[in-house]
């Protein structure tokens, strides 16, 4: 039985899950949140209405993991032989099932809220990312770099959404959006600037990852980018998104000086800037399974780290 949960959780990617989490709830109170109380206003979107949103974006994202991890049964046989989870820890028609539940789970937050908030295009929205994911699973991952970037624009959008959410909620109170439209040009280009260094560091990672998985995709006719056009030119790919990324860092960077905000820019130059350099160094010399797989781990660290720069900007900004 506890070998079943473990290998549940992790079908389900409970740290990634964790990280949506995470993400959400520090963009939420400390950036947006933080904003609106500096001009003693109340955030729109009610905390429990908030909680359901995060929890539809992270029951979305388990049915996401565990549909893929169906349909990619036999790639992981080859890839991750050791560490597959479904058709050797939990049969496939569990895991169906399992992702069914967890799309039903994700799905009924979504069209509560919708109704709730007047605007039945947001339950629409959720459908989309739902069968978005089913197609990626099914075909589109199949399509060189198109897959990659439809993995990376619903990471993006996950950041994007929660501000969307709090958007809709102000529009139903017209005195509130009068008095808040002092922040939200703001609020909203930095929600942009991470939902972007969001979508950058997820497709970097998402290319890693092939790289890493070049053997059991060739073998089951995977047509990714580095079966299409070789090691050398892939990375070239991968060299050109993480100049885009230390490009948005510069500016990130220039904002925080222009504001007077130094310990953000300390930390970002530090904590964020070293870290890309140090893959860039490192993806040159990178030929190995294991190679991509920590260049992997410390994609996802690059990602962490440019969350909790959200911490930075709660301390700096009107403190």
């Amino acid at each position: 039985m506890n070998s079943q949960l473990k290998a549940f959780f992790q079908l389900i990617r409970w740290p990634n899950l964790l990280m949506i989490v995470f993400t959400q709830m520090m963009l939420n109170y400390l950036v947006i949140g933080h904003l609106f109380k500096l001009i003693h206003l109340e955030m729109p979107l009610a905390s429990l209405d908030f909680g359901l949103l995060v929890l539809s974006t992270v029951f979305m994202a388990a049915f996401g993991y565990i549909f893929n991890d169906v349909m990619d049964e036999d790639v992981d046989e080859i890839n991750k032989s050791e560490k597959r989870i479904i058709g050797k820890k939990i049969s496939r028609v569990s895991g169906l099932l399992a992702g069914r539940v967890f799309l039903i789970l994700a799905l009924a937050p979504a069209l509560y809220l919708s109704i709730k908030l007047e605007m039945i295009q947001l339950f629409f929205i959720h459908l989309a990312i739902a069968g978005g994911l089913w197609y990626y699973s099914i075909y589109l991952k199949k399509i060189i770099l198109i897959g990659n970037i439809v993995i990376s624009l619903f990471t993006g959008f996950s950041v994007l959404i929660v501000w969307m959410y709090q958007l809709v909620a102000l529009r139903q109170d017209p005195m509130l959006m009068v008095d808040a439209l002092k922040i939200t040009a703001f609020i909203g280009n930095v929600v942009l600037l991470y939902s972007v260094f969001a979508f950058i560091i997820s497709m970097i990672r998402e290319i890693v990852k092939d790289m890493e998985d070049v053997e059991g995709d060739q073998q089951t006719g995977m047509k990714t980018f580095i079966i299409k056009f070789g090691l050398n030119k892939t990375k070239l790919l991968t060299y050109s998104l993480l100049i885009m990324m230390l490009s948005l860092l510069s500016i990130a960077i220039y904002i925080s000086y222009s504001y007077d905000w130094q310990k953000l820019a300390i930390y970002l130059m530090v904590a964020v800037g070293i870290p890309i350099i140090y893959f860039f160094m490192n993806l040159k010399t990178a030929q190995e399974k294991k190679d991509f797989k920590d260049l992997s781990l410390l994609a996802k660290i690059i990602m962490i780290a440019g969350i909790l720069s959200m911490q930075l900007f709660y301390i700096s900004y009107g403190t």
